[in-house]
């Protein structure tokens, strides 16, 4: 990876965080149906294991970035539409709205700084 790590880490650990804790939360919550559960835990599943793979190569000094470049894309993709969603919504409060917004907000930086100052190989 072209990139400078120092770059990575905010973005992997952010990530790690944010949906190990998702994780957590979805399985002790008594309300979801099985359907909710399981598209919680696959979304889940794909922020972490995608994050995993970007420290996998990071510490073997992989110079791939289709892994990050996923996990980046995968992550702004994700809060465009689910974070959408919730801030349109209004059943949701203001400050579930808030909450996730923030959540949002700080995942698109973390990005930014992982994807930021990274050059092609000449």
């Amino acid at each position: 990876m072209r990139t400078k790590k120092w770059r990575i880490l905010p973005l992997l650990t952010w990530t790690f965080v944010v949906w190990v804790s998702r994780v957590r939360n979805v399985l002790v919550n008594q309300d979801l149906d099985r359907a909710g559960v399981v598209w919680r835990l696959v979304a889940a599943g794909i922020f972490i294991g995608s994050a995993l793979l970007v420290l996998v190569q990071l510490i073997s000094g992989g110079t791939k970035r289709a892994s990050l470049n996923w996990l980046a894309a995968w992550s702004v993709g994700f809060w465009v539409v689910r974070g959408g969603e919730i801030l349109i919504d209004g059943a949701w409060s203001f400050g579930f709205k808030a909450i996730h917004a923030a959540l949002m907000a700080t995942t698109f930086a973390t990005v930014a700084l992982a994807i930021s100052g990274s050059r092609p190989r000449k």
